[in-house]
């Protein structure tokens, strides 16, 4: 117990480490905490605050099921998809294993304790989706103590089942792989392959149309619930208990919970060790790129943009967990989500109440680019810009090229990637909200361009907070792992910035009392221009960061 412990300890510490590092070297380990705990504290407030709001709105219209079901189905769906590389870096990005055999530790405490850390990252979500709206919820709906018996329990289990998927499906593929002798090759195949299975079984499971027979095989108990039946039965009994508080359903939810992490376990058990005695550690290696006398002739920002996207798409490692996974993995999910019954439902619902369509404008955008916000903060392609040039990253100081320059090349490859999110995300679901509730689509495009102005603002944060403490302790930009370049809290500060722009919709609207068509465009003009001003001021921070640092 004591071994399983110790190494489950040292795989949090690892996948925290890059960014626990660069903080508390500034503030201190007491001061990394506090600020870490301040920050969770506000957007636990924060989405608490949305639970409460929104019981006030459609509390007293019988929804409080679908709210529970769309809930759920988001931290299902964002669990499972983020799961995947973190299970894929924690078994096989990662060169631990090669010192962990000789320990005299078993092989069950091995596998156990990476299952452990990835279950400890997966919990982002169930804090986000499940601990801050359904706690303002129950507040405003005056709910019993056994409402809060199951609040805590769903807290506790929700991650459990995605993970496991995850897990599993990860696993098994490479099994299927496990003659290929490269690590990173290994992570790109089992990573095309889950996510085309992930598809493919969604898709078979709305196809054959299995809702109903799903509904009659659990019974009354877990009726109505759809798609989170579908994808995550152990859900279906966690919303009836929390409508009914229901002791019966509350235990099967937890045991099924359990029941799927501890298959996850057994076949990593089984199969992980056979896989991994089998793989070197090869890492997805980067050519470094020189230029050449035809591109002398490029203008200076184009050519270090085409630089910056050469250096990232030859490191496999860098574009599954940095780009992929935001900008494909995501809106996938996002489009289950959004086409799925309970949104459907919800959608429909709140159509029909009277005198909603203001408010439920700006609550329509705040769940699109909030939804929008989570997928952008994990791309940190701006706030690993200097860090993934490793010890090379001094060439940054001496090339005659200013380095504000060299800055903004990095900075436009993170915005890029969070403006098609933007697009992607706001276009599928501002299509849905014109067809099924009749907004207009001057307010969508509002959203949109308030979406491309947080993008912006977002990869500057990322990489000012970056150039306060780098982390380029590596001998080149090919040795550079996922699991452990972190962006030294540049992802909660993205999202936090994200949040913002996401909440201002529903912030401004009862302040103004003018017709959303008239003022979302005024507030998309405002967002952009501030985005573009602070931009300005977080890049030239940034460029004098880099100057001074040693």
């Amino acid at each position: 117990m004591n071994s399983i412990l110790l190494l489950t300890r040292l795989q949090i510490a690892q996948s925290i480490g890059g960014a626990r590092a660069a903080v508390e070297k500034r503030t201190g380990a007491n001061g990394a905490m506090a600020g870490t705990a301040l920050i969770a504290v506000i957007l636990l407030g924060g989405l608490g605050w949305l639970g409460y709001t929104a019981y006030g709105l459609v509390g007293g219209f019988g929804l409080a099921k679908t709210i529970y079901n769309v809930l759920f189905l988001a931290c299902g769906m964002l669990t499972f998809a983020f799961s995947l590389p973190t299970v894929l870096s924690s078994f096989f990005g990662s060169s631990d294993i090669n010192d962990l055999l000789p320990l005299p530790v078993s092989p069950f405490a091995i596998v156990l304790s990476k299952a452990l850390g990835v279950l400890a990252a997966s919990y982002l979500w169930t804090f986000l989706f499940i601990a801050g709206p359904l706690a303002g919820w129950g507040i405003a709906a005056g709910v019993g103590m056994r409402y809060w018996v199951v609040y805590i329990l769903a807290v506790l289990c929700a991650p459990l089942m995605p993970t496991a998927y995850a897990g599993t499906i990860s696993i098994l593929v490479a099994t299927i792989f496990k003659r290929v002798r490269r690590k990173d090759a290994i992570t790109t195949i089992t990573t095309v392959i889950s996510l085309g299975l992930s598809v493919l079984m969604y898709f078979a499971v709305n196809g054959a149309n299995l809702k109903e027979g799903v509904a009659q095989a659990l019974g009354t108990m877990s009726s109505g619930v759809g798609s989170v039946v579908m994808a995550f039965p152990a859900y279906g009994f966690a919303v009836y208990a929390l409508v009914h508080a229901d002791p019966l359903g509350t235990w099967l939810f937890v045991l099924l919970s359990l029941a799927s992490f501890a298959i996850f376990v057994v076949v990593a058990r089984v199969l992980y060790m056979r896989i991994v005695t089998q793989l070197s550690s090869g890492a997805g290696q980067t050519a470094a790129y020189t230029g050449n006398a035809a591109q002398e002739k490029t203008p200076l920002l184009k050519a270090l943009f085409t630089t910056e996207v050469r250096k990232i798409t030859r490191n496999s490692s860098v574009l599954l967990n940095y780009v992929v996974y935001p900008l494909v993995i995501s809106p996938v999910m996002f489009g289950f989500m959004l086409f799925s019954d309970s949104i459907g439902e919800l959608i429909e619902k709140i159509g029909d109440i009277p005198n909603v369509n203001a408010t439920a404008a700006g609550f329509a955008m705040v769940a699109i680019m909030m939804f929008f916000a989570l997928c952008a903060c994990s791309n940190k392609i701006a706030a690993t810009g200097i860090s993934r040039e490793g010890s090379n990253w001094t060439h940054i100081k001496f090339i005659p090229v200013p380095i504000a320059t060299q800055i903004l090349a990095k900075v436009l490859c993170g915005f890029i990637v969070n403006a098609l999110i933007a697009l992607v995300l706001m276009a599928s679901g501002g299509f849905l909200l014109i067809t099924r509730m009749g907004i207009s689509p001057v307010i969508v495009a509002s959203g949109l361009v308030l979406a491309l102005g947080a993008s912006w603002l977002m990869a500057c944060v990322g990489a000012w907070t970056e150039s306060r403490q780098p982390n380029v302790d590596w001998g080149n930009d090919g040795d550079v792992n996922a699991k452990t370049l972190k962006g030294g809290g540049a992802e909660l500060r993205a999202l936090l910035v994200g949040l913002i722009y996401a909440a201002l919709p529903i912030l401004v609207t009862p302040v103004v009392k003018l017709d959303p068509i008239v003022f979302f465009p005024i507030l998309s003009i405002l967002g952009v221009v501030a985005a573009v001003v602070l931009g300005r001021v977080l890049l030239a921070a940034t460029a004098k960061n880099i100057e001074v640092f040693e």
